[in-house]
């Protein structure tokens, strides 16, 4: 497998992503960043317990995601009525995903899942899940502030500009081998600094490309994943950095998936 830098634990990297959303008054990020670092605390357990064996760990992890997913929809459906706390609409999630598995692994998970403080302090800064949650539940939007943060709608269709999330991805695949290619003709010129810009570039188009088609995969249809990951990159460093900041099913199928960096003249 191939080694890259790794990030702080990916859990407690989430855990304070979660806190610094939260303190912002992003309520609905923090909850996301929250739910992040449980994921991989579950995908962490499974990685010491045999994943790291699987001949693919990434279509055996998707497939467990599934279970997951499914658990927690059928946790929605059960919610009450009437608005719920963004701690509440978390611990909802938390308990299905534990609930998922045997009895037997429920307290290695419980115990490394992060505190959800934050949560109860946070102070929204515009409509929160609850709010989504009302929606759901009533068919009637709240009115949104128009000064408050962009919607994930707005958000999306500022990444997408017209494009589906699909040609999204194969749009930034082309544009990662194209700077590629341009950064191996730079370097066989004599011209490093150029060629390390572009090379750079050229990572950051994969990365992109494998987000979007990662949340894809994961049913985000809004991408909202996209940009908490991309937070949590700090938005950019080398290939190392980025590789880091992702599950360790993940990394080595981002790491096949960059391009070849540009070899120095000789």
């Amino acid at each position: 497998m191939t080694e890259t830098p790794h990030h702080d634990r990916l859990p407690d990297a989430y855990a304070e992503l979660s806190r610094r959303h939260a303190h912002d008054g992003d309520l609905r990020l923090a909850q996301l960043a929250a739910w992040a670092g449980d994921v991989h605390v579950l995908e962490e357990l499974l990685w010491e317990h045999g994943l790291a064996q699987a001949p693919d760990p990434l279509v055996q992890l998707a497939a467990v995601g599934e279970s997951v997913a499914l658990a927690v929809e059928e946790a929605a459906r059960d919610l009450p009525d009437g608005p719920l706390t963004a701690r509440a609409v978390v611990e909802a999630a938390r308990e299905a995903l534990v609930t998922t598995f045997d009895e037997s692994v429920h307290g290695l998970l419980v115990d490394r899942f992060a505190d959800l403080a934050q949560l109860d302090e946070a102070t929204p800064a515009a409509a929160s899940l609850t709010n989504a949650h009302a929606t759901r539940r009533t068919g009637v939007r709240p009115v949104r502030d128009v000064t408050a943060a962009p919607s994930r709608e707005e958000r999306l269709a500022a990444r997408l500009v017209g494009r589906t999330a699909e040609q999204l991805a194969a749009e930034l695949r082309t544009t990662a081998a194209d700077c590629a290619t341009m950064a191996g003709l730079l370097a066989a010129d004599g011209e490093p600094e150029a060629a390390g810009r572009l090379s750079r570039q050229a990572d950051t188009a994969a990365f992109e490309a494998h987000l979007v088609a990662a949340a894809l995969a994961a049913g985000d249809e809004t991408l909202a994943t996209v940009d908490l990951r991309w937070d949590l990159a700090d938005r950019g460093g080398d290939r190392g950095r980025l590789i880091s900041v992702l599950g360790a099913a993940e990394r080595d199928a981002l790491a096949r998936t960059l391009e070849p960096e540009p070899e120095p003249a000789s």
